[in-house]
């Protein structure tokens, strides 16, 4: 992959919601304790590497769930509806909104990054909350719609940043799993079938060389 290949990178569902003490919410305990620090370091990076670029090719894509119930935290109205501060978009950053666990029902995500791969293979690089729900569910959709491939068949790839993202203990008695299991096992069912995984440290390097070598 060139520094001149077409990429994109979606945020999936960083918002204030997810933080304490809203955490019994979504589960007892949240595994990958880096995943913060991850996602806000390939963000700033991903950002150094667009501001770089000669021309528009590569995106960031944020994505935000608007809960179509009242008593969520992640009800429009509510304060945890926000983008993570870390996570805010810049101005120029687009948004979508969604309001299921898939970032592309109901909204126009796939035609935006079928326009801005440009008929050629593409990568997509995908980080964001939670691993079981919306990233799961999105990187799944990004794989069988084929949004990187270019219309002659040849293949883009979908990238999960593995340790970019991170999942909530979930069940109980003897079927309770804990959350660095249940996101590992997650991260595992999307390996090859839909996604490509790698790390945070690998992915960011690989974007500093094409800034590097621009």
């Amino acid at each position: 992959m060139s520094k001149q290949h077409r990429t994109a990178l979606l945020v999936i569902d960083i918002q204030d919601a997810f933080l304490e003490p809203t955490f019994h919410i979504w589960g007892p305990s949240r595994s990958n304790p880096d995943f913060e620090v991850n996602a806000a370091s390939l963000i700033n990076s991903y950002r150094h590497l667009v501001a770089k670029s000669e021309s528009a090719i590569h995106k960031i894509i944020h994505v935000r769930h608007a809960s179509k119930s009242s008593t969520s935290p992640l009800w429009p109205a509510a304060s945890g509806f926000k983008f993570q501060v870390f996570a805010t978009p810049k101005e120029e950053e687009l948004v979508i909104t969604k309001n299921v666990n898939s970032a592309f029902i109901g909204t126009n995500l796939e035609e935006v990054l079928k326009v801005h791969f440009g008929g050629a293979p593409g990568t997509l690089f995908i980080i964001g909350l939670s691993t079981d729900h919306c990233v799961s569910t999105s990187t799944r959709m990004a794989g069988n719609l084929g949004v990187c491939d270019a219309p002659d068949g040849e293949k883009g790839e979908v990238v999960l940043v593995g340790d970019a993202t991170a999942a909530w203990a979930k069940g109980v008695g003897e079927e309770f799993l804990d959350a660095e299991t249940l996101h590992k096992a997650h991260i595992q069912s999307l390996q090859n079938e839909f996604a490509t995984i790698r790390g945070t440290e690998d992915v960011r390097r690989a974007w500093e060389k094409w800034v590097a070598d621009s």
